[in-house]
């Protein structure tokens, strides 16, 4: 859930904003790249633009938003799929790989629209994937997006650190809210003025969430081998997510995963009998 606008996401926008409009795909985009507009393509660029120009993001406007080679519905009531957000998939089919889970059990806590774990489902069609959110408008989103993918995820409304949604489960992901309540005010108002602020705001040290998760991690993970939980988290919070960590899990395997902008992205919690290595 790493935030900021690119300068480079300009001609992506534009491109995006021009297959809309005209009904097209990148493929025939690029193949048509000479063709005169008709007046109501015009008039929809001009709706999408002046929308955009209220800083609304692109994703809302336009209703969607790729995630791992997909695409998944979302509006106002989710956050947007960050590409980061990748790693959380790639660490957790890993681990399931090399640790040869052949039915595993996977819980995602705070699912949002779904995209971790519908694409988890997709990329383990073995797993049996259980979805958490507080918020039934959010479930809703998830839902749809599972329904569209045909993708075998049970939703279940509740807060996961307060209770133990059907568990214990062999994996647990998260992509929790994280920015400091200080710090989400100065931020650009794409983020600020449009997303869910309950899907960001991480409280004043921005560990709200995150310290009573990880707290809660023992009661919902399996106590045997082979066991995980993959939790997204902002890179100033990585010391106190370690320290948090340690404390409850003395015995693990515990490290902090860079993205693949080299920031600070996914904290990992894996039992000392589990077989883990990501280069």
């Amino acid at each position: 859930m790493s935030v900021g606008i690119a300068p480079d996401e300009a001609p992506i926008e534009a491109r995006l904003i021009l297959q809309r409009a005209c009904n097209l795909t990148p493929e025939t985009l690029l193949a048509n790249h000479s063709t005169r507009l008709s007046p109501d393509q015009y008039s929809e660029i001009e709706r999408i633009v002046n929308r955009r120009l209220t800083r609304e993001p692109l994703s809302y406007i336009l209703g969607e938003r790729d995630f791992y080679g997909r695409t998944f519905q979302i509006d106002h009531r989710v956050l947007i799929p960050r590409p980061e957000t990748e790693l959380l998939i790639d660490l957790c089919v890993d681990f399931v790989t090399q640790n040869g889970l052949a039915n595993p059990r996977i819980c995602d806590i705070g699912t949002g629209s779904g995209i971790i774990a519908i694409t988890l489902a997709k990329e383990l069609p073995n797993a049996r994937i259980t979805a958490t959110d507080i918020s039934e408008d959010a479930l809703e989103i998830a839902q749809t997006n599972a329904t569209q993918h045909n993708a075998n995820v049970n939703f279940v409304i509740e807060d996961a650190t307060q209770s133990q949604p059907r568990g214990p489960f062999d994996v647990i992901v998260s992509n929790p809210p994280y920015i400091r309540s200080d710090v989400l005010t100065t931020l650009e108002p794409e983020v600020k003025d449009w997303e869910p602020r309950i899907a960001l705001d991480g409280g004043t040290d921005g560990m709200d969430i995150l310290r009573p998760l990880i707290y809660s991690l023992p009661n919902l993970l399996h106590d045997e081998p082979s066991t995980a939980a993959f939790i997204e988290i902002d890179p100033p919070v990585a010391d106190l997510c370690l320290r948090a960590t340690r404390a409850t899990f003395p015995n693990a395997e515990i490290q902090i995963h860079r993205d693949y902008a080299g920031l600070e992205r996914v904290l990992t919690i894996c039992s000392m009998d589990s077989r883990f290595r990501r280069e």
